[in-house]
């Protein structure tokens, strides 16, 4: 497959691929997280540290393309007029499905303090 792209913030990497017999159009996008999941790891196990006197708490730290993917799972059993167009779209639905995938032991890696939000 054909790099397009390369993303210089995050390390993104996209690819371009033609399906002759369906002809379609195929875009891959692959990103290597584990220095977010490091990170987050190292902030969670000093969160004792790092929480003391605070108001307002850093409970998570989530990579861009996995709440893309998550967006695209809460919209896939919609229809097109339910359907989110952005991830800061306002909808109580779509907030519950991400607090939902925060608090599984699934994505335990995204969270950076030992709470349930």
């Amino acid at each position: 497959m054909p790099l397009l792209d390369i993303d210089p913030l995050t390390g993104a990497v996209e690819h371009f691929h033609y399906d002759h017999d369906s002809k379609r159009s195929v875009i891959t996008r692959t990103r290597n997280v584990d220095t977010t999941l490091d990170l987050n790891t190292w902030a969670l196990n000093n969160s004792d540290k790092t929480w003391k006197g605070r108001d307002l708490w850093h409970v998570a730290s989530v990579p861009e393309d996995l709440v893309w993917a998550w967006m695209l799972e809460f919209n896939e059993p919609r229809s097109l007029d339910e359907r989110l167009t952005s991830p800061f779209d306002k909808n109580a639905d779509w907030e519950r499905f991400q607090w939902a995938r925060l608090n599984s032991g699934e994505f335990r890696k995204l969270r950076t303090a030992p709470v349930v939000v």
